[in-house]
C-alpha cells in the first residue's frame, strides 16, 4: 500500500460518515488477520476499550495481552478472523477496523451493508506514526494520538541518531530467523520489506538476507546459505514459545558451529511478553531498542531496555509498577541481557 494511502482512507471514511461526528463511534468491532495487533493500537486510547464489542480471535501462542489487562474484555464477543461481512453486520457496529491486507477481501460486501470501516497498515515504523495519528482522528483523541507518535518517534530518533552515523565496516552481519518446527526445525527469513529487515538496519546492523527474499512472507533458508553468510549476531524468533529454546537449539547445531555468531556467543532469543517484539505490534520499540543495545552494546550503555520496557507498558497501556510486575514480568522471556 502506498505511504499515504491511509490518508486517502481517512478522507474517505469522513464522506462516508457524513455529518456523524469523529468520537461518536459506540460499538466498534476490530476484525480480520493480525486483530491483535490492531487491538493494542487500539488501547493506546483509554476510551476507545469501553467501545469494542467484538473482536476477531488471535493468539499466537502464548496468550492475548488484551484480556489480561482489560477483564471486561472477556465480555466482548470473538468471532472467526476469517469471518464475512454478514458476520460484521449482525455486531451493529459503528466502525469496523481492520488491517489494510484485509481490504479487498471485505470493502465491497461491508460497504454494500452500509458499515463503516477503518484499514491500518500498521507495518513499518512510519506507517505507525501515521495510523495512530488516524486512529486519534477518528476516535476523536488526536491529542493522545500525537502523545503515543511522539513517544515512538523519540525513542527511535535516539538510537538512530547514533547508528546512523556508523560506516559500513562498524556494521556488524546480523541474521533474523524465525524457527519453524514443521517436522524438522528449520529456519525462516523476513522478505526486506518488513519491519524485522528494518529493525536491524537502523539498528546498527547489515542484514545478510537482504535481496534473499523477494516475496511476500517468511522464506525458508538452506543450512548452506546461512553458512555462507556467517553472520556475526544471530537473533531467532518464535511465536509460540520461549525464544531463548530455539537459540540454543541453533547454538549447539554442530552444523553451525563454525559460524562467527556461534563461536563468540552471540545468538540470542528475540524477547516476548504476551508477543514476541520483532513483528508490527507496538512492541516494535521494544524489540527496536534491544537489538540496538545487542549490536552495538558500547553505544548505548546508557539505554536500559528493563527501565524502556516499564515506561512503554505505563505510558501506552496505564500500568504501574504493581501491574507491570503482577501481568507483564511473569510473561518477558528470551535473551534479554539484563535483569527486570
Amino acid at each position: 500500500m502506498k505511504k499515504h494511502s491511509n490518508l486517502f482512507i481517512l478522507l474517505l471514511i469522513l464522506a462516508v460518515f457524513g455529518g456523524i461526528g469523529l468520537g461518536a463511534q459506540e460499538r466498534i468491532v476490530i476484525g480480520g488477520r493480525s486483530s491483535m495487533m490492531l487491538a493494542d493500537s487500539v488501547y493506546l486510547f483509554p476510551d476507545a476499550e469501553k467501545k469494542i464489542v467484538a473482536y476477531a480471535r488471535g493468539d499466537q501462542g502464548l496468550g492475548n495481552f488484551i484480556t489480561a489487562i482489560d477483564p471486561n474484555f472477556k465480555n466482548s464477543v470473538w468471532f472467526d478472523r476469517n469471518a464475512g461481512a454478514e458476520v460484521y453486520a449482525s455486531f451493529k457496529p459503528d466502525l469496523v477496523i481492520l488491517k489494510s491486507s484485509m481490504m479487498s477481501q471485505l470493502k465491497a460486501p461491508l460497504d454494500a451493508l452500509g458499515i463503516r470501516q477503518l484499514y491500518l497498515t500498521l507495518e513499518t515504523p512510519e506507517q505507525y506514526y501515521e495510523d495512530i495519528g488516524v486512529l486519534g482522528k477518528v476516535l476523536g483523541d488526536e491529542r493522545r494520538g500525537a502523545e503515543v507518535v511522539s513517544w515512538f518517534a523519540s525513542h527511535e530518533a535516539k538510537i538512530v541518531a547514533r547508528t546512523s552515523k556508523l560506516g559500513a565496516t562498524q556494521k556488524p552481519r546480523v541474521l533474523v530467523a524465525r524457527i519453524s518446527t514443521s517436522g524438522e526445525a528449520s529456519w525462516q527469513v523476513p522478505p526486506d520489506s518488513w519491519i524485522q529487515t528494518i529493525m536491524v538496519e537502523r539498528a546498527g546492523g547489515q542484514a545478510v538476507w537482504k535481496d534473499a527474499n523477494p516475496g511476500s512472507g517468511w522464506a525458508t533458508v538452506t543450512l548452506e546459505q546461512i553458512a555462507a553468510w556467517n553472520p556475526d549476531y544471530v537473533f531467532i524468533i518464535d511465536y509460540r514459545e520461549n525464544s531463548s529454546k530455539g537459540a540454543e537449539a541453533f547454538r549447539k547445531d554442530g552444523r553451525f558451529a563454525s559460524l562467527k555468531a556461534v563461536k563468540s556467543n552471540a545468538v540470542f532469543g528475540f524477547p516476548q511478553d504476551f508477543y514476541s517484539w520483532d513483528q508490527p505490534d507496538t512492541r516494535w520499540i521494544l524489540g527496536f531498542t534491544w537489538l540496538a543495545t545487542r549490536i552495538h552494546p558500547e553505544l548505548f550503555a546508557d539505554i536500559s531496555v528493563a527501565q524502556t520496557t516499564r515506561d512503554f507498558f505505563s505510558f501506552m497501556y496505564g500500568l504501574d509498577e504493581s501491574a507491570f510486575r503482577t501481568l507483564i514480568l511473569p510473561k518477558i522471556q528470551g535473551d534479554l541481557g539484563e535483569q527486570f
